[in-house]
């Protein structure tokens, strides 16, 4: 299979390395096409008003990536338009070196570039593994295969990505299907002095508890289980518009009211 492997963390990261190593290894065509530094929280932003730069950089093969001057997204769009010789068949992105569970995979550059994938066209599967100081990348690169593998029997939709989260220390190796954790975890600001005496906020996550919902991907992730997520982009929301222009009551019963901080 034709595969270009993006990321966030840049192209010499050490998750998107391994990933490499793997995929080739398992016999795919992988055109590596990474930021030239760390993007992190990109989400699917993209360059509009600077020209990107694509410079050629070895991968451990031998084979020629591209580390490239814009956002994962920019790299997908790049890599899938122009810079593969032989048309692309899938989008991989990853492996990050944290996790994109929840509410936060709409900050993840990682998860975004696997969006913007999707949102063109193409399979696209999104790899995260939780922090650690001693990151499995072996055995991360592997499930990330197995992932490849197995993707075209799963019939994801058009338009969807799949988001694999591998925790640090797996109590299952049997993967799990979960949504999202919907809620937000909320933060906090803690204020600082800048050298010119300026104040300053900077953010600290809060990690409330319960604000996890049961069953979620943070919730079965916490407990050491490798989690699997059909994520969809922006889009008009069908049931909603349906029942705004239907003028049909609101199926309060089954919404459960949340409120914010």
């Amino acid at each position: 299979m034709r595969i270009l492997l993006v990321n966030d963390d840049g192209i010499k990261a050490d998750g998107l390395n391994w990933a490499y190593r793997a995929l080739t290894e398992a016999g795919h065509r992988v055109l590596a096409c990474a930021p030239d530094r760390e993007r992190s929280a990109q989400s699917q932003s993209i360059s509009l008003y600077s020209a990107l730069l694509a410079t050629p950089t070895p991968m451990p093969d031998g084979a020629t990536g591209y580390a490239v001057s814009g956002t994962p997204a920019d790299c997908v769009r790049l890599g899938c338009t122009t810079l593969a010789a032989d048309p692309v068949e899938m989008v991989v992105s990853g492996i990050n070196n944290d996790s994109n569970l929840g509410y936060d995979a709409n900050y993840s550059g990682t998860v975004g570039a696997a969006l913007e994938a999707a949102a063109i066209g193409y399979p696209a599967l999104a790899v995260s593994l939780g922090r650690s100081e001693n990151y499995d990348w072996a055995g991360a690169a592997a499930m990330a295969c197995e992932a490849v593998a197995q993707f075209a029997g799963w019939l994801i939709p058009p338009g969807v990505l799949v988001n694999l989260n591998i925790p640090p220390v797996v109590t299952n190796p049997d993967w799990v299907w979960t949504p999202l954790n919907h809620i937000a975890i909320t933060e906090k600001y803690v204020l600082g002095r800048d050298e010119e005496g300026r104040t300053t906020y900077q953010r600290t996550r809060l990690d409330e508890v319960s604000r996890i919902v049961e069953g979620s991907d943070i919730d079965l992730f916490l407990s050491g289980r490798v989690t699997l997520s059909p994520v969809g982009p922006v889009r008009t929301e069908r049931q909603t518009f349906s029942r705004l222009v239907n003028g049909a009551p609101a199926p309060w019963e089954n919404l459960r009211a949340q409120k914010p901080l």
